[in-house]
């Protein structure tokens, strides 16, 4: 069987559940060698269990991505265990959600940017020197449809994925002729933690703007993911899914 990623170290943060999850283990069956990043030690920790007893390799990292030294202590490990990053997913993600922006407070908002932006360009910051050295390497940083569509409540969090969208076009067009991509997967509501806070009538309004009628499943994501960080790929950068 032909593995697309065949031990080529992947880095995935907020990597415990959820997309992240899906993601790690879609990675391991393609051949790759995984590092979990996440926040949650305890349910990181059973991910990577779950992966090794699947016949994967893959370690675990307790990561704030928040935090520039937990990011680079991080990818010191990665490179010690597995090798030095080919590919890089910014998952790690946080929302609050709120029925007006005047209620959001200053610590949720400011939060919100250090995870879901800052969180992402610490990362991109730590990995990239691996990349360039290398000749090439793929990253993909997870949006959301609300970063460029908006969404009542999330005003923090839409602003934040906005963010993701226009520094990953910018970094792309910075890093291309040195082989690295960046893309954005930008996804719709998911069926994931995040998402089961929902009410009926939330979910009933959201599903009148979507074709299929139904959440998507975060394994549906993963394989965008891994299409992107293929060889396959190797000429689309810059762009938003």
């Amino acid at each position: 069987m032909t593995h697309r990623l065949n031990e080529k170290v992947a880095i995935i943060t907020g990597a415990a559940d959820g997309i992240g999850q899906a993601i790690a283990e879609l990675f391991c069956q393609e051949g790759a060698f995984v590092c979990v990043a996440d926040i949650n030690e305890t349910l990181g920790m059973q991910v990577v269990e779950s992966l090794i007893a699947k016949g994967g390799k893959a370690i675990f990292h307790k990561t704030d991505v928040s935090d520039i030294d937990s990011v680079n202590n991080m990818v010191k490990a990665t490179v010690e265990s597995l090798g030095e990053p080919n590919i890089l997913i910014n998952n790690a993600g946080i929302i609050y959600q709120n029925d007006s922006p005047l209620n959001t407070t200053q610590a949720q908002w400011d939060k919100s940017f250090n995870v879901n932006l800052d969180g992402m360009w610490h990362c991109c910051k730590a990995v990239l020197p691996y990349m360039e050295n290398a000749g090439k390497g793929s990253i993909v940083n997870i949006g959301s449809v609300v970063g460029s569509a908006g969404n009542a409540g999330q005003a923090n969090y839409a602003a934040a994925k906005a963010g993701v969208i226009g520094f990953s076009k910018s970094m792309a067009r910075e890093v291309a002729s040195r082989g690295i991509t960046i893309n954005v997967v930008a996804p719709g509501f998911i069926d994931t933690d995040m998402t089961k806070a929902l009410s009926d009538d939330q979910k009933e309004a959201i599903f009148k703007d979507i074709p299929a009628n139904r959440l998507g499943e975060p394994d549906e994501i993963a394989a965008t993911v891994a299409f992107l960080v293929s060889d396959g790929a190797a000429y689309i950068t810059g762009e938003t899914i």
